[in-house]
């Protein structure tokens, strides 16, 4: 049998506070195929409420209790994958020079690779 996730209840009793795992775990259900109008009745929850959820996770990525733009996130994507290309451009001059220092008879300093 399916558990049903429950909300933290204020102290009021009307309003619920779902925690961020708990928005995500049911986005998640809904972005499976779920229809909307099941998802809203298996957790009591309006589909204006729902669309909203979708619309903040859809702004930015819940990370330690703030809200990051998407567009920051997609900037920092963007830096990452520069830097992985960077750094593996680095990785292949450090084989060339490896393979270079073979060639000549070198040995390498064994502080800098380890070696």
């Amino acid at each position: 049998m399916d558990t049903v996730m429950k909300p933290v209840q204020n102290g009021r009793g009307r309003r619920r506070q779902w925690s961020g795992e708990q928005k995500l775990t049911v986005l998640q259900e809904w972005q499976t195929g779920v229809p909307l109008e099941e998802i809203c009745r298996k957790y009591a929850v309006n589909a204006a409420q729902m669309y909203r959820w979708k619309r903040s996770l859809d702004q930015g990525l819940k990370e330690s209790g703030k809200l990051v733009p998407k567009s920051h996130v997609l900037g920092l994507q963007k830096r990452v994958e520069e830097l992985e290309r960077a750094l593996g451009r680095k990785a292949l001059e450090v084989d060339v020079l490896k393979k270079a220092f073979e060639l000549k008879g070198l040995k390498l300093p064994e502080e800098i690779y380890g070696g």
